[in-house]
């Protein structure tokens, strides 16, 4: 698996699919242009984890940098009524009880060395931030990507920023977007109840696929499946 330590903005996995990393591509119009417009699938959005670029060699700041993303937010935070009268909210909060063991082992290179190449792979074993099924790829990473959109203000919320993220691509089927009416935007993406008596087939097709998928891999950012 030669892509394990690709370390380049676009990386061909297999056919069709295809990772993106954000943090090396300059705005989301530079990304937005390696992205087909007429190409239909399913793609997730994984964190990723950018230490100081001084922790290679400073214990200090290597120790404060895995404290960081430890302690940031691993999913978006439940709400619900608790009938008769009132509600109740689920937030997430990681405690670390060995901080002095790694300040300890922080001294040794090799331990900071293999930290690094951990994390520099860790979408072999990392939960995905959020996964959905598009007829339209490249519509609906632009929505994700725009000023005030739901899941950048999500992440946002939780110190994670989505234009520093990795997104995994796989083209299913040509678009046919042109079917669809102008308002299948985010916003139904994520408030939609679903409905198997769809106007549009594909669009129950897509519901359902993204149901699938996030209760196999339970996206943390996921709020709702179906």
């Amino acid at each position: 698996m030669a892509w394990l330590h690709g370390n380049d903005p676009v990386q061909l996995l297999s056919k069709n699919v295809v990772l993106y990393d954000l943090a090396q591509i300059r705005g989301t119009s530079a990304l937005l242009r390696r992205i087909p417009e007429n190409l239909g699938g399913v793609y997730a959005w994984y964190r990723r984890f950018e230490l100081e670029p001084s922790a290679r060699h400073d214990p200090e700041a290597f120790v404060n940098s895995i404290l960081d993303e430890i302690c940031k937010a691993h999913c978006a935070p439940r709400e619900t009524r608790l009938p008769p009268s009132h509600r109740i909210m689920l937030q997430s909060e990681t405690s670390f009880s060995k901080g002095d063991a790694l300040k300890e082992l922080a001294a040794d290179p090799s331990f900071r060395q293999l930290l690094f190449m951990l994390l520099e792979n860790s979408l072999l074993f990392q939960q995905p931030l959020y996964i959905g099924k598009a007829t339209n790829l490249h519509s609906r990473i632009q929505s994700h990507l725009r000023e005030g959109g739901i899941l950048r203000e999500r992440l946002t919320a939780a110190g994670h920023n989505i234009n520093r993220c990795k997104l995994l691509l796989i083209h299913t089927s040509h678009s046919i977007s042109s079917l669809a009416p102008e308002d299948a935007d985010e916003k139904e993406e994520f408030d939609n109840q679903g409905s198997e008596d769809c106007e549009f087939p594909e669009f129950a097709s897509e519901r359902l696929v993204e149901d699938i998928l996030s209760r196999l891999f339970i996206p943390s950012f996921t709020l709702r499946y179906g």
